[in-house]
């Protein structure tokens, strides 16, 4: 049988990462006594500081489902916690585009 593109399968190469953070290439920092997971994040943060916005740093998390059993199997739950938050508004910060 002559091979063709259709009936050919590669194989993949699993990447081994050092560690299992979805966060590539983060610095987390310091700054006003708060430790912020990127300078992304507190470059926004003194933004907001000299822009008088009043945001605090993920003060609160929603979660979005519930963890629960799945045939004998725990499906972990879903939560979210937004970088900023302030009055009526929410921000999240995003860096580089990863594969995460």
């Amino acid at each position: 049988m002559k091979k063709t593109r259709k009936n050919v399968v590669k194989k993949r190469k699993k990447t081994k990462s050092s560690d299992n953070s979805k966060v590539k290439n983060a610095t987390p920092l310091t700054y006003n006594g708060i430790k912020f997971r990127s300078k992304l994040e507190v470059y926004c943060y003194k933004q907001l500081k000299n822009s008088n916005i009043n945001a605090e740093y993920e003060p609160i998390t929603y979660t979005i489902l519930e963890g629960f059993n799945f045939n004998d199997k725990k499906v972990q739950g879903i939560k979210y916690t937004p970088d900023f938050v302030g009055e009526d508004f929410i921000i999240e910060c995003k860096g580089w585009m990863n594969d995460a």
